[in-house]
């Protein structure tokens, strides 16, 4: 295979104007690997069969995105919206997490860094939050941002978007609460989320990183309101090269049957998956966060391959198909299992 200018984008260096397509076609190049999760669910495999997101959108309700990165270059859908200050356009990132779970999802198969998960996909970015004018540098809690979050899903389904990537959620337990509980907390969001899940649109949700047995409130809502499990897909992470769940995330519990389990990477430098970062460059991302981005652009890729089929049967297919194998019987810990995108797109 041809030599790939691969490994300066990684550490930072952008001018990569060098990096050259190998000349086998190959999808396991050192761009896919370089993001171990993608080997992890057996991408390549979906990839082959032409499950690469094309045409297909996917929302990333977060802090927010960079989109001047290389990598969402013709990848974005449109501006996005800023909740926070109420304007048509996302353009920054203060939290630095949007733009990473971003590029989990889609960033360009490029031969340069690393690549999404649905490379051919495009990113809805709506960015929902504090303002910067007094506590940016820190992510405000969901439920102060229930009115952002709800327009948030609503504009998104507006624009044609069926497949809502929420890395976030109200650290509450789930299993301690009620449907009447959530409506005090986000009376906007619980409306809009009943309302799309009859309409073919995939919540995706963390279980939480908090070392629990239970997974934090929205992953486990199915479990409270009725008639919402449809749409709904809970996330748990496991470490980069898939053995075991990790040391911070919260186990499926409750959410077992509509969770799966996704690579989302243990803390500490090289722990984590490669994804991309706000100053243009490249860092990694960790936990059930991470893992959600994976979950949502697998759910993309996979809509590309079939596209006759709705998205919650799609939905339906993720979990039907996961490795339940070994560890991953534990369904108290891993749900339905390991997301496996080669058995999800025979």
């Amino acid at each position: 295979m041809k030599s790939v200018i691969v490994f300066t984008c990684i550490f930072g260096v952008l001018s990569c104007s060098t990096a050259r397509e190998p000349a086998d076609r190959s999808f396991a190049t050192p761009e896919y690997l370089a993001q171990p999760g993608l080997a992890v669910v057996k991408a390549a495999a979906l990839y082959e069969r032409g499950g690469t997101g094309a045409g297909v959108t996917v929302a990333v309700i977060d802090s927010g995105l960079m989109p001047s990165h290389q990598e969402f270059a013709n990848r974005l859908a449109g501006p996005g919206y800023n909740y926070i200050e109420d304007v048509a356009r996302v353009v920054d990132d203060p939290l630095n997490h949007g733009t990473k779970m971003a590029g989990l999802i889609a960033a360009n198969r490029d031969y340069r860094g690393m690549h999404g998960v649905a490379y051919d996909a495009k990113i809805l970015p709506m960015q929902f939050g504090a303002s910067c004018k007094d506590r940016c540098d820190r992510r405000t809690e969901p439920f102060e941002s229930d009115d952002q979050i709800a327009r948030a899903w609503t504009d998104s389904y507006a624009q044609g978007v069926r497949i809502l990537s929420n890395s976030w959620s109200n650290a509450l337990d789930a299993h301690l609460l009620s449907e009447s509980h959530y409506r005090q907390l986000m009376p906007d969001s619980l409306a809009v989320a009943k309302d799309l899940t009859g309409k073919d649109v995939v919540f995706v949700f963390p279980t939480g990183n908090e070392i629990r047995r239970e997974p934090l409130m929205e992953a486990g809502l199915p479990y409270l309101v009725e008639g919402i499990e449809k749409g709904w897909l809970a996330v748990t992470a496991v470490r980069n090269d898939g053995s075991k769940i990790t040391d911070k995330a919260n186990a499926c519990g409750i959410a077992r049957n509509w969770c799966i389990a996704a690579p989302g990477g243990d803390g500490g430098k090289g722990n984590g998956l490669l994804t991309t970062d706000r100053d243009g460059a490249y860092s990694e991302a960790t936990a059930t966060s991470a893992a959600v981005a994976m979950v949502a652009g697998a759910l993309a890729a996979l809509k590309s391959r079939f596209p006759e089929m709705t998205t919650q049967q799609l939905r339906d297919r993720l979990l039907q198909t996961a490795n339940r194998t070994g560890v991953y019987a534990n369904s108290d810990l891993y749900g339905q299992g390991l997301l496996d995108l080669d058995a999800a797109s025979r």
